[in-house]
């Protein structure tokens, strides 16, 4: 392979996957095929509107923006889509200034309306107001991503609310879509017992393993290269179910088996790219991670008691009981450890001392724990084969255990 040929290659492996920035279209876009499809139905039904929320870090945006690529291949050509990043301090109508300048932009472009529609906004502007501008417009969606960033305790809340019944109690066809960071629908939206039947709610889990082996899979195919089904499951397993990590890993591996002068990645190119993904990682993160497992004790157990952590099987919101750990946290240490063990250990990273690394919640014997940032979780695995603390074979059987535990309820 010469100098030219590996240059085209690993530009098309730069393309295909990209951890730093959401997917944009649907040929890069893989999995979540069964939420995408309940939000097209939802835009496609006047009066329906939809509510997405799950851990940071799991594709919502990616979601949003292959959504008017979706509605086009529905045949919904004539569907307006505008999304509105939220801010900490907004009002309503500077919300939907912001929406309506863009509907603006795209009527101008398409040489209708030269008037901006926010220019019909009242200075207090209400839902009523609102209603009545999305009425004229026709079919449209209205994706407001980030909105965990709006304080519930503002009344901007309550005015969202109100603007999503009286457009399903309108019928109008324009879709509201909120995106937002939450466990539950309940920590986005205040006022979601009055619109409880005009709105769909769903929520975006980790990905599953085969949607993390497609990403892999058309990723180096477009590359014009191929991947061993074996170091595709051990992307997977690493990855946790964070697409931001498929994809890093996937550019990492591809760069590993170019620099070995091959088009196709092998197991080994995974282990390269695991020691480039560790290097690679955020200054935050590995600060973080250095302040979690750091003691002037000899001999201390934190950097093993956070590895097995990451390894435990989780629930669809990434929690794991103290009890989890054992497995786990026997097959790093070669030790046996009881609860009572290593419990102060788990108490300690959920405090400020040590970075907050770890959230707990639920009452005495019940506690349950997961990481603040989901990020965390995979580097810390990665961090683990690096410095050889765990093999990245046993972090894929680990995996496999955990699916099968996973089919059960952790409540």
């Amino acid at each position: 392979m010469d100098i030219a040929e590996r240059s085209g290659l690993k530009g098309a492996l730069t393309v295909a996957f990209s951890p730093s920035a959401p997917v944009k279209t649907l040929d890069f876009f893989s999995g979540r095929g069964e939420q995408l499809d309940r939000i097209a139905e939802a835009v496609m039904q006047a009066g329906r509107h939809a509510v997405v929320y799950g851990e940071r870090g799991v594709g919502k945006t990616s979601l949003a923006n292959v959504l008017p690529e979706k509605l086009e291949r529905a045949g919904r050509f004539e569907y307006q889509v505008v999304r509105h990043n939220c801010s900490s301090t907004p009002t309503f109508r500077s919300m939907w200034e912001a929406v309506f300048r863009e509907f603006s932009i795209k009527r101008q472009l398409a040489g209708r309306d030269p008037v901006p529609l926010s220019s019909y906004l009242p200075d207090d502007a209400g839902p009523e107001d609102v209603r009545l501008l999305l009425q004229q417009l026709g079919g449209t969606a209205v994706i407001f991503d980030e909105y965990d960033r709006v304080p519930k305790s503002l009344p901007i809340s309550r005015l969202i609310a109100d603007t999503i019944k009286s457009l399903s109690d309108h019928a109008v066809d324009s879709t509201v879509i909120i995106i937002g960071v939450a466990d539950s629908i309940d920590e986005l939206i205040s006022e979601h017992l009055s619109i409880e039947r005009a709105i769909v709610q769903i929520q975006l889990p980790r990905m599953f393993e085969g949607e993390m082996l497609s990403i892999l899979e058309k990723g180096f195919s477009h590359a014009g290269m191929e991947i061993d089904l074996e170091a595709r499951y051990d992307i997977a397993a690493l990855s946790h179910g964070l697409p931001h990590n498929v994809h890093e890993l996937g550019r990492l591996t591809g760069y590993a088996a170019l620099a070995s002068d091959r088009k196709r990645a092998i197991r080994d190119d995974v282990e390269t790219a695991i020691g480039d993904a560790v290097r690679n990682a955020e200054h935050t993160v590995r600060s973080a991670y250095c302040s979690a497992t750091t003691s002037s004790h000899q001999n201390n157990i934190y950097q093993q008691i956070l590895l097995a952590a990451a390894l435990s099987p989780t629930n669809d919101l990434g929690y794991f009981f103290a009890g989890d750990l054992r497995e786990p946290l026997f097959a790093i240490a070669h030790k046996q450890y009881g609860i009572d063990g290593y419990m102060k250990h788990l108490k300690s990273f959920c405090d400020e001392s040590r970075g907050n690394i770890l959230e707990m919640k639920g009452k005495r014997r019940r506690y349950r724990f997961r990481f603040t940032d989901p990020v965390m979780q995979p580097f810390v695995i990665m961090k683990g084969v690096a410095d050889r603390l765990v093999r990245k074979e046993q972090v894929t059987e680990f995996q496999g255990k955990n699916r099968a535990a996973e089919s059960g309820s952790l409540f």
